[in-house]
């Protein structure tokens, strides 16, 4: 086993000594020269050591792996020198051995390969490892390596004593040689040939003695040459091949199935082949139970003398044998059913693959939506290659409805009906029960009144995982799936094509009929629709009713007829639309034709029937170009009916045919009403005058009644006048329709309009008399209810509007009726309660108080509750008398209650005003205020409004409140502006007399300020704990405190000025 590189294996010879290794020929192998035909055997290595090799240094790898040996004991290379000559160049040069061929395998040669590397370095025989360098020595000098091999060394030669055996060599022949010694050591052959020589003779030993044991072990165990079980075992055999080359579950090849077909044809093919899997199960189970028997008679055959232990092992081993007879038979099964499965599922898809390959592209199938001649005949042409070659495998119906185009059965269903397919195959293989778990053979393997238990397999299937974990299987599965999505992809870009076609369904189904029956449609909208329905259906003729692609034939049988349904409804329904529209058109125009001769032939002799005889004459003269219109209509119509032969009733046609002769006679009747029409309009003038003329005599009539005294006598009985007011109603109303009539033919005929100023004074008259009446029932209603209701309960808005109105009411009846006896009876009563308003509003004021009614009380003599008085008992007690009394008392408490609110804002106003205090440099105890702007704001404010109010008249009452309230804001004013005077000149002040030279220099002034710094400290701090602004301001003795602190900052700040000016003398 030699390297392929020598350099390589020299780590692991370091240190290895043997000098039979070295002198063994290689020619005593002959096993190794046989597997290396092409080079000739070594036979002299000194010639090896001896020829050119052209290279001039020590290859990279070599260097290496000298470094590496001069890491192990024993062993040393000399470095290389910088400039070698010749000579030593051929020494050092690297020995190249061919390689030693093995027929050892791979495992063979790691195992050399390792045992090589274990040893440790051998020893050489002459080893300069002591001497790195050969520089001078000693005169002698001894080496011994063991009690009889030493050598002696001097400058010039080499003594070698080898027990007995003396040898000379000059120094430089003994380096040669040594040198020469260290490279054949590391050649693998010689560093590795002591272990390997050995090793192949054990080798071959232990290969020829297994391959004894393989070959007794298999006539011993293998049941194939088993006389009583080979016949059976090639009988199982045999059955399972022809399972295996019949197969199950086939497919025709030239059959298109349907998915319910399909499904069918499976289950009945998986009932028969279930069938088919127990007769070959029963078989089996029976074979095997024969040859199990002769098994046994053929174990159970033995001397006469053998002992019952001999027996019982016999059987025990008989029993194992068995087990593993069943165990193979039901692997042999199982792999024929895995193959079964396998063949079929593959026979699926091979046909499947074969009708795939003859799917069109989808260029050609988009093509086949185009209605050009190319088209057509490509279409053709492939038709009937599709004829001669193949059919499709299965089959799926193109669905069509209003929102997609969907394939019944989807591809979903087809994936589902393989899968289904393909695990029912899956189950009934594995329904075939394994050997090993039939009681049958219990018997056989356990003969009776044997106790002893044999293990057996209860769970032996292995189909089941194989068929699991068979990625074969697995990628045919997959294979199927894709062709049919690839099948259905290709379909999918079929129903692509029918994408107008489906919105075309859909706009026709989604038209709604009754709508369209009920709207108005002109010829144009027939016409397009004749034109396109008819079209539709001769598109959906068309459409081939098969198609296929490839392994799918697509049926749009279901999609011809439902385009063709539906364009032939709404074809129908606009021929029925059509067909009924004519009709009532022709039976319109002709009514309308029939009616105006009826009118034209009339005999007219009052006002309206001339005047609807003259409008209805302008009206034809307008009407006949209309109807002439309507009949050119309807021609088209009829003539759309005839070109596109839509089914019409023959009455029609006939009543449409005589159209034009009707309108044809009324044309000549109106010419001959429009020569007569100045003699009906002067006919038609002369009754209207006599109708306005009655008209005012009517009038004359009905103003009489209304003059009647009776009706505006108070004494009068009011029903009685009712009853009276309602017939002059009614006579009136009639006038006034009359009027108007007259008026509009006036208007309509372009005549002067008669005004009726007596009619419209008549009726202004009438509302009057009426309005009094009512203004009279009313009036005593209302009087009657304030009379009984309180002065709280009463609504003095409404009750101060009805007043008014019913004030304005009597001068619109004094100015516009006669005098009489009602109105002013009415005047009378509602000028009392005019009077009595002004009292009744001031009682009723809200911010009247006790002490106002007691007032009143002292005023009028009695005590008044507004709770309790009535406007009735206030005419009782003679109260409306003081009406100025109550007036003044009443207009004074509103200006109370104004100034009291005042004075209350203000108060709460500085209840909630605090100042802002803030600290002042880094000492905790020294504030100062923020500012105080909006408080200085709001004082100025404040001293305005209370100011006001103290010179009000309504401050009596609370004039003492108002006073200490102003005192307190001017206090507050007055000291803001001393407070704010101390913080500005103290603020000035304290950083100067905080300094020790100030303090030094100006004692006095210093303990002046200290004691302002110490009130001012005070007075901050505790407006820190209570900041509200009013009560701060106005404490007792804060104003003079402060008047005094400015006073005592003054003088300090002119004593400062005059000590800095004097300073500043006094440095000049």
């Amino acid at each position: 086993m030699a390297s392929s590189s020598p350099r390589g294996a020299l780590p692991s010879l370091v240190g290895q000594r043997s000098d039979s290794d070295s002198r063994e020929p290689l020619h005593k192998l002959p096993a190794l020269q046989r597997s290396v035909p092409s080079r000739p055997p070594i036979i002299d290595p000194q010639a090896v050591l001896k020829r050119h090799v052209k290279q001039k240094e020590p290859s990279l790898p070599h260097l290496k792996v000298r470094e590496q040996m001069n890491r192990f004991p024993g062993w040393y290379t000399e470095p290389a020198p910088s400039k070698p000559t010749d000579q030593e160049q051929r020494r050092h040069e690297p020995v190249h051995m061919p390689p030693l061929p093995s027929t050892k395998n791979a495992s063979d040669q790691q195992g050399s390969k390792n045992v090589a590397s274990t040893p440790p370095p051998p020893r050489p025989r002459f080893s300069i490892k002591s001497f790195p360098q050969l520089g001078p020595a000693p005169q002698i000098e001894l080496r011994k390596y063991s009690s009889t091999e030493y050598i002696f060394i001097h400058n010039k030669a080499v003594f070698s004593v080898c027990e007995d055996d003396i040898k000379f060599q000059s120094l430089e022949c003994w380096q040669n040689y040594n040198e020469i010694h260290s490279k054949l050591r590391r050649i693998p052959f010689f560093a590795r040939y002591k272990m390997w020589k050995p090793f192949y003779v054990w080798r071959t030993k232990i290969r020829a003695k297994k391959i004894c044991l393989a070959k007794q072990s298999l006539q011993k165990y293998l049941f194939i040459l088993s006389p009583s079980l080979s016949s059976a075992l090639m009988d199982i055999r045999k059955m399972c091949c022809q399972i295996t080359e019949t197969g199950f579950c086939h497919m025709k090849k030239q059959h298109t199935y349907t998915l319910q077909e399909f499904q069918d044809t499976k289950i009945k093919q998986l009932q028969e082949a279930s069938k088919d899997l127990e007769k070959f199960h029963e078989l089996v189970k029976e074979v095997t139970v024969c040859a199990c028997g002769h098994y046994r008679l053929e174990t159970e055959a033995c001397p006469d003398g053998e002992k019952k232990i001999v027996s019982e092992i016999n059987m025990f081993f008989f029993s194992s044998r068995i087990i593993h007879l069943i165990r193979l038979i039901d692997c042999l099964v199982a792999t024929t059913l895995h193959s079964s499965v396998v063949n079929t599922v593959a026979e699926m898809l091979t046909l499947l693959q074969v009708q795939a390959g003859q799917t069109p592209s989808d260029a050609i199938i988009q093509s086949w939506s185009h209605d050009s001649t190319a088209a057509e005949k490509e279409m053709k042409k492939f038709a009937d290659s599709e004829a001669l070659h193949f059919h499709p495998v299965f089959m799926s119906e193109l669905m069509l409805d209003t929102n997609s185009l969907t394939y019944k059965p989807s591809e979903e269903n087809f994936q589902d009906a393989v899968a289904d397919f393909i695990e029912r195959f899956k189950n009934m293989v594995m329904s075939v029960k394994a050997l090993s778990t039939d009681p049958v053979f219990d018997s056989v393997i356990r003969p009776e009144g044997d106790k002893k238990v044999v293990k057996k397999d209860e769970n032996a299937h292995p189909l089941e995982d194989i068929l699991k974990n068979d990625g074969h299987l697995k990628s045919i599965t997959n294979s199927i799936q894709e062709l049919l999505w690839f099948a259905f992809a290709a379909a999918e870009v079929y129903s692509n094509t029918f994408e107008r076609f489906q919105l075309v369904y859909r706009e026709n189904e989604s038209l709604d009929l009754d709508a369209l029956h009920k709207q108005d449609h002109d010829v144009a909208f027939f016409e397009k629709a004749l034109t396109l329905y008819p079209s539709q259906h001769e598109e959906a003729t068309r459409i081939q009713q098969e198609r296929r692609l490839g392994l799918l034939l697509v049926d749009t049988r279901q999609l011809k007829e439902k385009l063709q349904s539906s364009s032939l409804r709404c074809l129908n329904v606009i021929n029925h639309m059509l067909t009924q529209l004519a009709k009532r058109k022709v039976d319109t125009i002709m009514a309308e034709v029939s009616e105006a001769e009826v009118k034209l032939g009339l005999h007219r002799s009052t006002t309206a029937e001339l005047a609807d005889f003259l409008t209805f004459l302008d009206e034809i003269e307008n009407s006949i170009g209309e109807l002439k219109k309507e009949q050119e209509t309807v021609s088209k119509m009829y003539n759309l009916i005839n070109v596109h032969a839509v089914p019409t009733p023959l009455e029609d046609v006939v009543r449409f045919a005589t159209l034009e002769t009707f309108i044809d006679s009324l044309e000549r009747i109106t010419a001959d009403a429009v020569e007569e029409k100045d003699s009906t309009m002067q006919r038609f003038c002369s009754s209207l005058q006599m109708d306005i003329k009655e008209l005012n005599n009517e009038d004359m009539k009905i103003r009489l009644k209304l003059l009647d005294p009776q009706i505006l006598d108070i004494d009068a009985n009011s029903s009685h006048v009712r009853q009276q007011l309602r017939e002059i109603q009614v006579s009136i109303e009639d006038l006034k329709s009359k009027a108007s009539c007259c008026v509009s033919y006036q208007r309509n005929f372009k005549m002067e309009v008669t005004t009726f100023e007596s009619l419209e004074q008549l009726m202004s008259m009438f509302k009057l008399t009426q309005l009094l009446w009512d203004s009279l029932e009313q009036w005593d209603c209302l009087q009657s209810g304030w009379q009984q209701s309180t002065l709280e309960q009463l609504d003095m808005e409404q009750f101060t509007s009805q007043v008014n109105k019913y004030s304005k009411c009597i001068s619109q009846l004094e100015e516009g009726l006669p005098p009489n006896s009602s109105v002013p009876c009415l005047k009378e009563k509602v000028e009392v309660m005019m009077h009595r308003l002004p009292v009744i509003t001031d009682l009723h004021n809200p911010h009247m108080k006790p002490k106002h009614w007691k007032t009143l009380k002292s005023l009028v003599g009695t005590s008044l509750n507004v709770n309790e008085l009535t406007i009735a008992a206030l005419e009782e007690l003679n109260i409306f008398q003081y009406a100025k009394e109550i007036h003044e008392v009443s207009e004074q408490a509103p200006g109370e209650v104004s100034v009291e609110t005042i004075i209350s804002k203000v108060e709460d106003l500085w209840k909630n005003t605090e100042f802002t205090v803030l600290p002042h440099g880094d000492s905790k105890d020294a504030f100062i205020l923020g500012g105080t702007e909006d408080i200085q704001a709001l004082l100025d404010d404040s001293i305005i409004n209370v100011g006001t109010v103290a010179s009000s008249c309504y401050v009596a009452p609370i004039k003492w409140r108002v006073n200490e309230l102003l005192r307190q804001l001017t206090l507050f004013n007055q000291t803001l502006d001393e407070w704010l005077t101390c913080q500005r000149n103290w603020l000035s002040l304290e950083s100067m007399f905080m300094a020790p030279d100030i303090q030094r220099q100006l004692p006095t002034e210093s303990d002046m300020f200290l004691k302002v710094d110490n009130s001012w400290k005070k007075l901050m701090a505790k407006v820190k704990r209570m900041p509200n602004a009013f009560d701060a301001a106005t404490q007792s003795g804060l104003l003079e405190t402060l008047q005094e602190n400015n006073t005592l900052l003054n003088e300090i700040q002119k004593c400062l000025e005059a000590y800095l000016e004097s300073k500043r003398v006094m440095d000049q």
